[in-house]
């Protein structure tokens, strides 16, 4: 058969490149275009291409959105395909519309066929289900010669099976094109079937509003670069979809192909932005082309490509008309277009304030009160719902706050959702030219890449490998779809999905004790809620009435906690079978733990000993010995039937600093900084230490000034250090701030020491089994949890503050075999909580807690300020102190320290987002007060 190769727009650069067939050469680029005619037998085809662009200032170009979003790696780095086509006719493009009646069940079918024939032909329909099955009748077009286009309308469906992100059904179609009995062409289309519309000034899919629980995502491979095997796209759209992530938005272009093609297919909302950003071309608004008529072209071309390539796909919900590109009359003409092109979408422009050329009111990084205001500031007099492009910036530690955004998204109908930034980082794995073979994740600047943004490609809620992050483990419990409530002996569940019933997932619970180091399992069970209860938007309860013995609170008895949760009942292509979807903790038992800091009567014991010698207090008993460097102020030596607990010269002392996170950096960590809080020192006042032969012990009593130098403010502390004779150690930490221009927000406070190398094993109750802080623990599970101190750890590609875990009540840190020590904390009762010292000065008021903003429908039950139980602290294990993150530019540069560091706080500053974002919102903030906290620690395992 004579197939052809058509020449038209091939050419992309003006030099003299040759395309050859059989080793001849057919044509060079400076001559114009044409066709040529392929024998029947085999041929061989080549080429040699040039590809550049024509219009650079509206790429995302070093000048622009790359050097803030991605390494600048220009280059082909997609596939360029060559094909033949029959010279008797074929299909140059096709366009799929599926529209549904008004009540949204039946549905009709519609192809438009642009062709070129050049003699009769037909063309033959055919639709069946996933399971080959017809779904209508064949339908055949008669084609004429000579003409162009030819719209193929198929017979009323009924009621077909819905697309949807939750129900992604889909239908095939295939299209052959035939001639005079000869097969010229086959095509092959996945059709869903499903409407996007606004109507009451919501986004509604098949007549139901939606909720986005979006992700944006670029195209990025840590080898490749922006070559991103296809495979690795479909990993990066299951890992999204086992996240509770139903939409992403194509940022700031059209992603591969791929990406809309298994969205069809795995259940995924798109927003397919076009090519469009010129933010950063350094002129002023006047002279932007989006108000240029020069450029329409230029943006309609933009606009024409991704709707072109992209309009077949079910997935694909809305276009974008860009990224930060101002805004024009060049936007309105991409609009009218997209709009009258196909009228089956929606369309998005976020610079657009005044949506003349936006279906939506999109917004970027709002802080939730903002966000609020937004929502609410039309009243229900509204015609479109709003949307945030961006939000949760995820650089580095963080996002902090997430749960808050979320709990807004539901509270106001008009917000329908949003896009968190972003996906993954976008670090390139480069080796060390040291010789070693060790290679990390390179980022802005590490090539000698000029202009670049440093680390801000970093910014992902995925390592560059695309592994989940931290943020990734929190997203996932935030946007799980389902809300779970307790009301007396029952579960109240909200199923929050759009389309989906509950009945689809199992349901389990278990009801497990802590007592002491063990845990036990009191009661579980497995089961299934009937559909017709649990549909979406439904509310039902799960009765425990049978259960009402440990379902009653009893304060007196161990921690006891209820765990529900929802799982696939079956494998899905994007999950196994039991894969977790949502789940919620209650406490049932335990109240108020209480820590005594008293030492008990020595009973059965020798008492200890003390000897001086010169600054030295040497404290000794029949099991343990312990050193105080009266000069130092501190522990500097601690064993304990001859083991060594902490590190020579290393013991315990009172610090506030933390190595500063991205969020930190554009407001926390300047204030820390100025004030000093990176350089805070001991003065030591007096040292004063007693004995007690009624217990036994001994006490220190360290009077210091805690302070930067210079600056006219610090802690006045006192520092008391009991050890009982048994051989505990107990620090009792009183800081009252005083001077002026002190900071009103603080890193941390607690205590910090480092212990011997080998001890590398973490086991704690508390939140787990990942880090945690204040305004980033919904993830987080109670449990008695253990790993090894890499895994405390989390390895952030710009290293930074890392690692921490909040509501813990006891720790333990040993080597493999279970030696060495334990750690509790008590917070005094004089330490106000969350009130602000000014100058000499204390606020002795407190705020009331917040009520829910969630209409009494809380995510998780996790409170929103630090817990009130005093015996709930926060730990972090590291092989680094935070002076060696603070400097370290990538984890390679990390030396490490002679031992393990531990660092047990009694409060803890959030994370918030504000690298590119709001600050962290003040309720997580830690306030400059009093402290007043004790620390016991007692040898363990030997």
């Amino acid at each position: 058969m004579e197939e052809s190769i058509d020449g038209e727009n091939a050419a992309m650069d003006d030099t003299d490149r040759p395309d050859y067939m059989n080793e001849r050469v057919l044509h060079r680029n400076r001559l114009p275009p044409r066709a040529y005619f392929l024998p029947a037998e085999h041929s061989s085809l080549s080429g040699k291409w040039r590809f550049h662009y024509a219009s650079s200032p509206l790429e995302p170009e070093p000048v622009d959105d790359s050097a803030w979003d991605l390494i600048d790696v220009p280059g082909i780095f997609r596939d360029v395909t060559l094909f033949a086509i029959p010279i008797k006719g074929h299909i140059e493009d096709f366009f799929v519309q599926t529209k549904l009646d008004k009540q949204y069940q039946d549905a009709f079918l519609q192809v438009k066929l642009q062709i070129q024939l050049n003699s009769a032909a037909e063309a033959l329909l055919e639709l069946t289900d996933a399971n080959g099955k017809e779904a209508c009748q064949p339908e055949i077009y008669g084609l004429n010669s000579g003409e162009t286009e030819h719209v193929c309308s198929m017979a009323k469906l009924s009621n077909p099976l819905k697309w949807t992100a939750e129900h992604p059904n889909l239908y095939h179609m295939r299209i052959t094109l035939t001639a005079n009995g000869q097969t010229l062409q086959v095509i092959d289309q996945p059709v869903g079937f499903r409407t996007v519309e606004l109507k009451d000034g919501l986004i509604q899919v098949n007549g139901r509003p939606i909720h986005l629980r979006g992700v944006n995502r670029h195209d990025h491979h840590p080898r490749y670069g922006r070559a991103v095997p296809i495979d690795f796209i479909k990993q990066d759209l299951v890992l999204m979809k086992q996240h509770n992530i139903n939409a992403v938005r194509c940022s700031h272009y059209p992603n591969h192909p791929a990406l809309v093609s298994f969205a069809n297919e795995i259940g995924l909302y798109v927003m397919d932005e076009a090519d469009l950003e010129c933010h950063g071309m350094g002129v002023d608004l006047e002279h932007l082309p989006s108000d240029d008529p020069a450029w329409k072209r230029t943006y309609l071309d933009r606009m024409q490509q991704v709707v072109h390539r992209d309009k077949n796909n079910a997935s694909v919900i809305m276009w974008s008309l860009g990224n930060e590109s101002f805004f024009g009359q060049n936007h309105v003409a991409m609009y009218k277009w997209a709009k009258e092109y196909d009228p089956t979408r929606l369309v998005h422009y976020e610079g657009d304030h005044e949506y003349r050329a936006s279906d939506v009111c999109s917004s970027m990084y709002n802080s939730i009160s903002d966000l609020a205001n937004l929502a609410t500031r039309d009243g229900d007099k509204y015609d479109k719902p709003i949307i945030l492009q961006e939000y949760g910036h995820a650089m580095g530690n963080g996002p902090g706050a997430l749960k808050e955004y979320q709990e807004t998204f539901y509270k106001h109908r008009r917000l329908q959702g949003g896009f968190i930034w972003e996906w993954a980082n976008h670090g390139l794995l480069k080796k060390l030219d040291d010789g070693s073979g060790r290679s990390f994740y390179a980022y802005g600047g590490d090539f000698g890449d000029e202009p670049n943004d440093g680390n801000f490609v970093m910014d992902g809620l995925c390592t560059s490998e695309h592994a989940p992050g931290p943020g990734l483990i929190e997203l996932k419990k935030v946007y799980q779809p389902v809300s779970f409530h307790r009301e007396g002996n029952n579960v109240l569940v909200k199923n929050r999905h759009d389309f989906a019933s509950l009945g689809d997932l199992l349901y389990a619970y278990e009801v497990t004790r802590f007592s002491g180091e063990d845990e036990h399992n009191l009661a579980s069970s497995v089961g299934q809620i009937p559909g017709d209860r649990s549909g979406p938007g439904s509310t039902f309860p799960i009765e425990f009435a049978g259960q009402s013995g440990f379902m009653r609170c009893d304060t007196s008895q161990p921690e006891t906690w209820l765990r529900i949760k929802f799982m696939t009942r079956q494998k899905l292509p994007w999950a196994a079978m039991n894969h977790e979807i949502a789940w919620a903790e209650f406490r049932l038992h335990g109240g108020e733990g209480k820590i005594s800091s008293q030492p008990a009567l020595a009973k059965n014991v020798q008492a200890a000993k003390l000897q001086e010698s010169h600054s030295l207090l040497q404290i000794s008993g029949p099991r343990f010995a312990m050193t105080f460097d009266t000069i130092l102020a501190r522990v500097t030596g601690w064993s304990y039937k001859g083991i060594d607990l902490i590190l020579e010269g290393a013991g315990p002392q009172c610090t506030f600093w933390r190595a500063p996170t991205d969020n930190d950096k554009p407001f926390a960590a300047k204030i820390w900084r100025e004030h000093g809080l990176h350089m805070m020192t001991q003065q030591v006042r007096s040292v004063k230490h007693q004995h007690c032969e009624y217990t036994g012990s001994f006490k220190i009593i360290v009077e210091s000034w805690i302070a930067p130098p210079v600056l006219a403010w610090g802690f006045q502390t006192t520092t008391t250090y009991t050890i009982p004779s048994e051989g505990r150690l107990v620090i009792h930490v009183h800081a009252v701030p005083k001077g002026t221009n002190q900071p009103k927000i603080l890193p941390r406070v607690g205590v910090e020491m480092i212990l011997p190398e080998d001890r590398s094993v973490a086991q704690w109750f508390g939140l787990g089994p990942g880090q945690s802080y204040r305004d980033m623990k919904e993830a987080g599970k109670i449990g008695i949890w253990k790993c090894g101190v890499d895994d405390v750890m989390f390895n952030y590609e710009m290293p930074q503050e890392n690692g921490n875990r909040t509501e813990t009540r006891w720790v333990k840190v040993t080597t493999e075999k279970g030696i060495g020590i334990k750690t509790t904390l008590q917070r005094g009762e004089r330490e106000e909580n969350d009130t602000f010292v000014e100058a000499m000065t204390l606020d002795n008021g407190s705020a009331e807690q917040p009520s829910s903003p969630f209409d009494d429908w809380e995510i998780v039950y996790r409170p929103r300020q630090r817990s009130e139980n005093r015996t709930r602290f926060d730990f972090a294990l590291s092989k680094y102190t935070a002076v060696d993150l603070d400097q370290a530019q990538h984890p390679h540069e990390l030396e490490g320290s002679k031992g393990v560091v531990l660092r047990i706080d009694d409060d803890h500053h959030g994370l918030g987002s504000a690298s590119c974002g709001p600050d962290t919102l003040e309720e997580y903030q830690l306030k400059m007060r009093t402290f007043d906290f004790t620390v016991t620690m007692e040898a363990t395992g030997i």
